[in-house]
C-alpha cells in the first residue's frame, strides 16, 4: 500500500491552517464496507501510535479519519482509495500552472468565502473545492480567456483516462497546450481587475 497527499495542499492551492488529506491506496482497491472497516482499524491505530483528536467516520460519503498530529498541530484527513480526488487534484495543480493569477485570485476567494462561514457544505453552503470551480470557470470565459479549459483543449481522438466511471483525462503538457493554440499571456487583465 501507498500514502498519496491531495486536496489543497497537493494542488498548491492551501491557505495558512489548511488541513493535509491523505489517501492510503492498498494494491488492491476494497469494497466500500471493506473500506469503512479500514478507517475504523486505523483509527484505532493512530490512536494507539499517539495522534490527537482521532475521529473515525466510516460512514460518511468518503469514509475518513480525522486526526491531529501532536508534534505539529497539523490537521489531517485520511481516506482510502479516492482516486476521483487525486485525479482532480492533479487537474487543479495543472491549472495553477497555466497562469500565476490562479494561485492568488483562489486564494483571495477562499478567504473571502471563509471569513464569511460560506464554505462549510455539511452548513448546506458551497465547499472550498467548489469555489476553486467557480474561480476557473470564471478565468476561463474571460475575453481572451485566461486559463484554457483543459479538459477539452488539445485532447487527441479517443483520448480518455476513466477513474469511477468518470472520463478525467486533461492536457497536461504545456507544450501541447501552447501547440493546440492557447495563447497564455493574451489576458492582461490584473488581478485587481479580475
Amino acid at each position: 500500500a501507498r500514502v498519496e497527499v491531495f486536496g489543497s495542499s497537493a494542488s498548491g492551492l492551501h491557505t495558512r491552517g489548511a488541513d493535509l488529506d491523505l489517501c492510503l491506496l492498498p494494491p488492491k482497491p476494497p469494497h466500500i464496507n471493506a473500506a469503512r472497516r479500514m478507517i475504523e482499524r486505523m483509527g484505532e491505530e493512530l490512536q494507539r501510535r499517539g495522534m490527537a483528536e482521532v475521529l473515525p467516520l466510516p460512514s460518511a460519503r468518503v469514509p475518513i479519519v480525522k486526526f491531529v498530529d501532536p508534534t505539529s498541530s497539523l490537521q489531517c484527513d485520511i481516506c482510502v482509495n479516492n482516486e476521483l480526488a487525486l485525479a482532480n487534484t492533479k487537474l487543479l495543480r495543472a491549472y495553477t500552472q497555466t497562469d500565476a493569477r490562479v494561485r492568488p485570485l483562489v486564494s483571495a476567494v477562499k478567504y473571502w468565502a471563509a471569513q464569511r462561514k460560506i464554505n462549510e457544505p455539511f452548513k448546506g453552503t458551497l465547499s472550498s473545492y467548489a469555489y476553486v470551480m467557480l474561480v476557473l470557470n470564471f478565468l476561463q470565459t474571460r475575453s481572451p480567456p485566461v486559463v484554457p479549459c483543459l479538459q477539452t483543449l488539445g485532447r487527441p481522438e479517443g483520448a480518455e483516462t476513466l477513474v469511477d466511471g468518470y472520463d478525467v483525462w486533461f492536457q497536461a503538457d504545456p507544450e501541447a497546450v501552447r501547440a493546440a493554440g492557447f495563447c497564455a499571456g493574451a489576458n492582461t487583465e490584473s488581478l485587481g481587475q479580475l
